[in-house]
């Protein structure tokens, strides 16, 4: 195959047909690459497809009807099969693909904080995703109570909503902040209840993100003696635990 590149998809098929003097009908195309727009000048791409002229060869006659009809039947199943693992394939290889350049936009952004990193993915499902820095430097990339990785978080979820995998939900994390910041935060609820109780007074605590507030509402949820909300707009959004009337 013959391959093409431009800015566009379809300016890329174009060039590709007109320099093989082909059309689309008698064509065969490979979509390898969709160009991106980029993010604040960082990410973008041209598009690249491959082309080459489909061969049409005739169809063999067989005057045995049964075995025509059985053969076309057990055809229809297996691409029927096939488009489904292709369809599957093609929905993977899509979140690799998005995730692979959000490293990409991450990777010189963490470089210009002055944190050398390694970057390494892995795509959990058709949901969620992960991220993890490897660095000798993790204090400077969590940040205090974590404001910088958050924030990078915030930052790599716009970019993935840029891209369209608004649904793809992505974490980053290092040297097992995540786990250990959640395990911190449900000592915290259980002292801030403890709070609430004695004074009778509601407890507001610091601004956190939404996956942060989370952990407080669940750990709590089953209390009978405080309850909790959220109060405030973000990123200024906090948690407020009061006791209940009884």
């Amino acid at each position: 195959m013959s391959t093409f590149t431009a800015k566009t998809v379809d300016e890329a098929i174009e060039k590709g047909l007109s320099k093989l003097h082909l059309n689309k009908d008698n064509s065969q195309i490979n979509i390898v690459q969709n160009s991106r727009k980029g993010f604040l000048g960082i990410g973008k791409r041209d598009a690249i497809v491959e082309i080459d002229k489909i061969v049409t060869s005739q169809p063999k006659q067989n005057n045995d009807n049964n075995y025509e009809d059985k053969n076309n039947n057990s055809k229809s199943e297996v691409t029927f099969d096939e488009e489904t693992e292709v369809k599957t394939k093609s929905r993977k290889d899509a979140n690799e693909e998005a995730v692979e350049d959000l490293v990409a936009y991450l990777a010189p952004i963490v470089k210009e904080l002055g944190i050398e990193a390694k970057l390494d993915y892995e795509v959990i499902n058709r949901k969620f995703a992960r991220i993890n820095f490897k660095t000798d430097q993790e204090g400077i990339l969590i940040g205090k109570h974590g404001l910088t990785i958050n924030a990078l978080q915030s930052l790599a979820q716009i970019y993935l909503n840029h891209l369209g995998f608004s649904r793809l939900l992505i974490q980053l994390d290092t040297a097992d902040y995540r786990h250990r910041r959640v395990e911190t935060l449900k000592k915290l609820a259980e002292k801030t209840a403890r709070e609430a109780v004695a004074t009778g007074q509601p407890v507001y605590l610091d601004p956190m993100p939404s996956f942060e507030r989370k952990v407080i509402h669940t750990q709590l949820e089953n209390s009978s003696h405080v309850e909790t909300y959220s109060s405030g707009r973000d990123p200024y959004r906090s948690v407020v635990v009061e006791a209940k009337i009884i």
